[in-house]
Formats: structure tokens, sequence, C-alpha cells
């Protein structure tokens, strides 16, 4: 099939290829060329027509080849499909994958198509693409991506780099593992959205390039919709009183969809047009209450609606997309999704999105819109461009007007952050004798008895509002609402109307200049539902020892359980009535009364749960101490960063780039890489399940808790030095954990029946690093027998009284025991 340039498309290739001429001229290495094109303006075809013409210009001819990257697999290879149909059988493009790093080299004029992720994750199954840091871990043939860079550059080829969706890539990690290696003569920034811009100034000195698609000439072609409208005003006001608002949306777009089809039949087009339907994501929420997921609610909605189940397509971790959902008169006539297609897939037949609000945390996924902006038929435009219904997309949503218009949004719906890893290094072998501490938080986790719990509760309740057992039902509505409850049973939802995006890559300002919010009556299931989710918010808000829990399963069905009983027995029997009065006084936050009073009687219920819990948690801590291991593999968001170790027990060592411990232990780490002489390795210890801790009384909380030493030590003498490094207040002020090392320490040597664990909190005076032990002979006994040729005296540890600003007699200077 050929496919043919359209106006708006020819003159940005020639703009793109002037540009990257006058930049190609510039000296200067990695110069930005952006590209600007709007959802749905065919940018790669854009791009992969620019990539092909470059072969044959007559005033430039050079020796070059292309990496391509976006940021995931699916898109790399969509990318490069796409590539291959534009261009068959005319092209001088090779195209590759990493699955041609045999070749070792990039030659003149190929493409590589490479995910992006799979370049800077440092995850087990993408190691293959990247050369390792220690050379035994070198595969024994084959080439690494950094070593197919290098043999291309010998060749002195140069390298062009594309970045598709460039708003969703370019981070630290990204230019210093990925951009830096390849150092590219120009950068091709491909975004409807780019987060980089340059100056007039750039522009004007060829120190950068910037191509723009105008919005108007891609609809005036008849690429993309002309606009999307939301549900409006009337919409709602034509929904029977009491309507489930799922419903409603549903019974919305069924309705448009049968609008589109007459259209569509009228015009004599064979296209059957898709519904699109985003599920929050909230599944684990939902099964924590109890309640069933909103997949279920919605397919069975559909069904009763009269949608065979053979229609409902699904697109989820456990549901592949199905295989021809795209073609024109495919079966399906709805998608069911979450994240999967906010970008990169394209559905023409795609016209009507429903998308549902997450109850608890509303992020509104904008990018998803794009999915139902392209026009099914564009060389049909003039059959099109008297049909409004056909050139216009359909958003059915129970977004409020704010939740979609904030400016936030684009910043909270990026993709997560690219998962890095590191591994044990070969022969380090695990220390024997390290258990780690668990302390039970079974006196949190729940009610412990349901019945008592319930008792207790209404009794409570009573007494908050003045009521007693025998008190009549309008005596308790008078006391109920003299304490401030509102009794009026009136509930509201509002959702936005009458909105128009007509440029959906600047909906934030279309959104502030159209569009509003009404409120509507909910519906019986929206009460019950937000009932629901209130009362596990209410129990997931409590902070006191004597309120809080952790198992919200358990203990939400209890909570929920006595808040009924209690309602029915002094307010109403009807639960659509009071459920009205909960959400209301509930949503008041702080100024609700009966948030105050259920926190009061879960209060008050405590030491009947702590007595039945603390059985419980002698067992648990018994039953839950484990032997800590170093892991084999850690995985780390892009939060973290590695630095260059040598003596570490890992592959690498990865901190986070922002903490307030790093001034203590970054230099502590540099320390300790000088005493390679001394030291097997060094592990830095995290604060998860997998990593050391340890129980000791936290005499600021006067309450146990876990602590987690910094650092793990492994001399080559076999003894091991847990460390933690402190500085300032804390190291002024270690509320415990100082004595709670020491006993832990003394534990495992007992355990082992020998002294080989030792170590203390670490700190520095006089630009000297000292640790602390409670005990002189302990430390008498490490330096005399591990490390010293001669016994050291105490005068040469000592340090002045703490209270004169110094170390009291419980420090000890860290350098001697390298002597």
């Amino acid at each position: 099939m050929a496919y043919k340039s359209l106006q708006f498309q020819r003159v940005a290739i020639d703009e793109l290829k002037d540009t990257f001429i006058k930049l190609w001229h510039n000296p200067a290495r990695q110069i930005p060329l952006v590209f600007k094109s709007p959802t749905g303006s065919g940018k790669t075809f854009m791009t992969t027509k620019f990539i092909d013409e470059l072969n044959y210009l007559p005033n430039w001819d050079y020796d070059k080849c292309f990496v391509w990257v976006t940021f995931n697999d699916e898109l790399a290879m969509q990318s490069k499909q796409k590539f291959y149909d534009y261009l068959f059988p005319n092209f001088l493009n090779a195209q590759l994958t990493f699955d041609d790093f045999k070749k070792g080299i990039l030659n003149r004029n190929d493409i590589l198509f490479i995910n992006w992720q799979k370049l800077v994750s440092n995850k087990a199954e993408d190691r293959k693409l990247r050369r390792p840091d220690d050379e035994r871990l070198l595969k024994e043939q084959g080439f690494y991506f950094d070593d197919v860079i290098e043999n291309t550059k010998k060749q002195n080829r140069e390298i062009i780099l594309i970045i598709d969706e460039s708003h969703t890539h370019l981070s630290d990690l990204a230019q210093r593992t990925v951009i830096d290696v390849l150092d590219p003569k120009i950068t091709l920034h491909i975004s409807a959205t780019p987060t980089f811009e340059p100056t007039h100034s750039e522009i004007r000195h060829n120190r950068a390039g910037y191509v723009e698609v105008e919005h108007s000439e891609v609809v005036a072609q008849g690429l993309i919709k002309e606009k999307v409208v939301l549900q409006t005003e009337e919409d709602l006001k034509a929904i029977s009183a009491g309507e489930d608002l799922d419903g409603v949306l549903l019974d919305l777009a069924i309705a448009k969809r049968k609008e589109i089809i007459e259209e569509y039949q009228k015009l004599g087009k064979k296209i059957n047009p898709l519904v699109l339907v985003q599920l929050p994501n909230d599944d684990k929420e939902l099964a924590a209450r109890g309640e069933s997921t909103k997949e279920e609610v919605v397919t069975t909605k559909l069904v009763n609606k009269g949608i065979a189940l053979n229609k409902i397509g699904k697109w989820f971790d456990k549901h592949p997309r199905p295989e021809f959902i795209e073609h024109p008169e495919d079966e399906h006539e709805f998608l069911l999704f979450k994240m999967a297609a906010g970008t990169g897939w394209d559905c023409p037949r795609a016209h009507i999105l429903v998308m549902y609000r997450e109850i608890d945390s509303p992020t509104f996924k904008a990018q998803t819109i794009g999915r139902i902006l392209r026009m099914p038929d564009p060389e049909a435009k003039e059959v099109y461009k008297n049909s409004p219904i056909i050139s216009t997309g359909f958003l059915f949503t129970n977004y409020k007007k704010n939740d979609i218009s904030n400016e936030e949004w684009n910043k909270t719906t990026p993709n997560k952050p690219f998962t890095q890893s590191t591994q044990i290094k070969d022969g380090i072998e695990n220390v024997v004798g390290m258990t780690t501490d668990f302390i039970s938080r079974v006196d949190y986790g729940d009610f412990a008895d349901a019945a008592k719990f319930q008792m207790s509760f209404v009794a409570s309740m009573d007494s908050f509002f003045g009521l007693s057992e025998n008190s009549m039902i309008n005596e308790c509505q008078e006391k109920i609402k003299e304490k401030g409850v509102d009794l009026s049973g009136k509930v509201n939802n509002q959702i936005i109307v009458n909105a128009i995006i007509k440029d959906f890559d600047k909906i934030n300002l279309e959104l502030a200049k159209s569009g509003t919010d009404i409120e509507i009556d909910a519906s019986i299931h929206d009460v019950e539902k937000t009932f629901n989710f209130l009362c596990f918010e209410v129990l997931k808000e409590q902070t006191d020892d004597e309120t809080k829990v952790t198992n919200f399963a358990r203990s939400y069905a209890t909570l929920k359980r006595a808040v009924r009983i209690w309602f029915q027995n002094r307010l109403s029997k009807d639960s659509n009535y009071y459920y009205r009065v909960f959400i209301n006084d509930i949503k008041k936050e702080q100024a609700s009364i009966l948030r105050q009073a259920i926190h009061a009687a879960i209060k008050e219920f405590y030491p009947v749960r702590k007595e039945i819990l603390d059985k419980r948690k002698k067992d648990e801590e018994r039953r839950s101490a484990s032997i800590f291991t170093i892991q084999n593999e850690y995985q780390f968001t892009e939060d973290y960063e590695a630095i260059k170790v040598k003596l570490c027990a890992l592959q690498e060592c990865y901190l986070l780039k922002n903490y307030d411990g790093k001034k203590n232990e970054l230099p502590f780490i540099e320390y300790l890489e000088q005493k390679g002489k001394y030291i097997d390795w060094w592990f830095k210890n995290g604060t998860d399940k997998s990593s050391f801790g340890l129980k000791y009384f936290n005499t600021a909380d006067n309450k146990d808790a876990l602590f987690y030493p910094d650092f793990i030590i492994k001399f080559k003498n076999g003894m091991i030095g847990i460390f933690d490094t402190k500085d300032g207040f804390t190291a002024k002020h270690p509320e415990g954990r100082a004595e709670g090392l020491v006993r832990k320490i003394k534990e495992m040597n007992e355990a082992v029946g020998k002294e080989i664990f030792f170590g203390g909190l670490v700190t520095t005076e006089n630009n000297q690093y000292y640790y602390w032990s409670d005990k002189k002979t302990l430390l008498k006994t490490t330096i005399n027998s591990v490390f010293a040729e001669e016994p050291i005296e105490y005068s040469k540890t000592l340090k002045y009284e703490y209270t004169k600003g110094n170390l009291n007699s419980n420090w000890f200077m860290f350098n001697e025991l390298f002597k």
C-alpha cells in the first residue's frame, strides 16, 4: 500500500530536512531538534519519511545511522513495523532490534528500534543488553549495546538519536546511561507536548531546531476529530431519579453508539464504533472492603443492558487485547481496560470513552482521550465534513471539572520510574547466625472479637450522644441533631457537563474556558458505595495506638456492621437514609461529629482489645523471627542512583538521590572503601522485610520499635561488624538504638557460641570516626584478638565527658580497629 503525504505533512518533512542540515554544520554535539506535532497527526509517518529522504539529498551525504527509542517494547516494535509498512518495498535503511546486536555494529543507514527502559534498566532479564562493570560477568560471545555503539563510532559513523514521546524519557538517568553513551550528533525529540522548547536565540544560531505542526491543519485534513465533548446537563436531566451513575454513563455511551451506527449506515460506511471503558485501578481496595471490582460491576451491567458477553473485550494483565479489535468491522462493541491504552495504541474506530473516577485518589488519565481522537477513514473526509457526530469524540465520566483541569495531571500520569536492579556478587557467602527481629503489629491488627467490639461500640456511641437503651427514635434523633449532625439525608454528586475539548494537547486551557460542575442526586447504589468507602477511610485514618488497625479487610467489616447496628437502633431502619446522614457528616472532615464519636468508641474498646491481642503478639514474634540473608537481587526505582564502589557485597550500591542520612553514609562508604586490606565486603542495609532489623525500646516514643543499622561489614578475619552512622541530634539522642544494637550483638554471639559480632553507632569528632559500645571488655576483646598486633590502651580511644559537648567513655575510635 502506497502512503502519500498530506499537504501539512509534506511541509513538515521538508522543514525537518532543512532544519536538520543547518544543525549538522554546527560543530557541537547532542544538538536538539524538537518536532512538535499534535496527537493523531502522523508523527511516526512524517519521521519515517524524513529519515528515508535524508538518504537521497544531493547536498548532504554523510555516513550515519539511527537509534530510535520508545518507552516500551510494544511501541518499539510498532514503530519498526510502521517504518516497514510506510516505505515497503523502497527503503535503504535496515530495521534492527536488540536481536541484531550479534552483528556487533550499526552499518551505514541502519536504524535500531529499541525500548528505552531496557537501556536504563539493570533488571536481570535486561542485563544482556548492557555491558556489566564486573568483567567476570561478561558473556563469552556476542555483543552488548555498549559494544555495538563503540564499534559503530570506530568507523567514524555518526549516530542520530530519535526519541519518540520525548516528554516521557528525558531524565538524568537517561542522559547519563544512554544519551551520553550514544553521543549523537543530533537528537530528534518527537512529542505533542515537548517538555523542552528551544529559545529564539538557540534556533537563530543553530544551537537547536524547532518544527511544529498546527492542530488546525491536522483537523482540516480529516486525520483527527474536530473536538471531544463531555456529557451535557440535558443528558443527565433525562436520567431517571435514583439511577446508579455507573449505569447512567453506560446508558449514555450505548445511546450515543447507536446514533453513530445509524450515521455510518446513512453514509454507507461499514464501521463498528467502539466504546472504550477505562476502569479505576482500585481492585485491591475494593477486595479489601469485600466489594466487587469495577470490572465485574461494569461487565454485569453491560450484560444486563443487552450487550452480549462476546462483544465485550478486555485488556488487562490477565486479558491481552483482542487480536483484531482495531479492524473497522471487528465484532467487539466495548473494550474494558485500566492503564494499558494510555499512549501509542491506535484504533480509529474508537469513538466513545467512558472514564470512571477513582473514588479514593482521582487522577485523570488525560492521555487516554487521545485514543478517541482519530478519524476512522481520513480519505473520506469529504463524506464526513457535514456529519458532526462522526467528527466528534464523546467522553462520559463522573469526574469533576477540577479533577480534569488540574494543572498537575500531567505530572501524575507519566510512566512509572524505570526499575533498576543489582545482584549479589559471586562468592559472597551469607553470615551464619544473623537473625532479624520482628515486632508484631497484632495489637493494631484488628478488633480481636467482633461481637465484643460491636457491643462496646453501641454503648460508647450512646454515651457520646447522651442516649440510653430505652431512648425512643424521636428522642435519639433530637439528641443526635443537637450534637450538630445534619439529619436531612440529602447527598449530591458533582459531575462535569457541557465541556468541549477542541485541542487535546491543550486540555487544561480548553477546560478552563468551558464546562461546569452540576449537582445530581446520588442514587441508592452510589450512596451505598460511598458509605462503604467512607467507613473504610475512617478506619484507615486512625493514627493513635489505641485506635489504629492494619488488618483493614477484617476490621472494616466489623466496624461497618457496628455502625449499621447503632444507626438502625437509634435513627432509622432505612439504610438509604442513614447512609446519607453518615456520608454528609463524615465529608465535613475535621468538623465531623460522627468521626469524633467513632474515634472515641474505638479508643474505648482498646483495653479489651489489647488484652486479647497481647497474647497473640508474643506467639507471633517468636514464630516470625527469621534468618537474615543478603538477597540474590534487589530492585530500585529511579529515585535511587548507583555509586562507584569496589567492596560492596552487591554488584552495584544504590542510594537514594536525596535523603537526610546521605551526608553521613557517603563519607563512611568512602572510608570503608580504603580498608580493603582488612575488609572482604560491606553491605548497605535497607529498611524492608528482607533487611536486617533488631528490636529496641524507643525511649522517645516509650515503646518497642525496629531499628535497621546502616552497614554490615565482613572482615577478613571472620568478624562481622554492624554499624549505623549518626550525626548531630540523632548522635546525641539515639533513643535506645545504641543499647538495642549492643543487646542484639550479645544475643547473636551467645547463639553461635563465640564472639564474632560487634559494632555500634558511628559518629565523627575531630574528623575521626568513633563507635559506641556499652562494654569496654567487648571492645578490648575485639581489638586484641582480631585487629591489633598489641593491646590498645583505653586512653587512646576515650574522649571527654559528653555533657561538655564531646563523646563520653562509651565511644571508641574506629580507626583502632584497623591497626
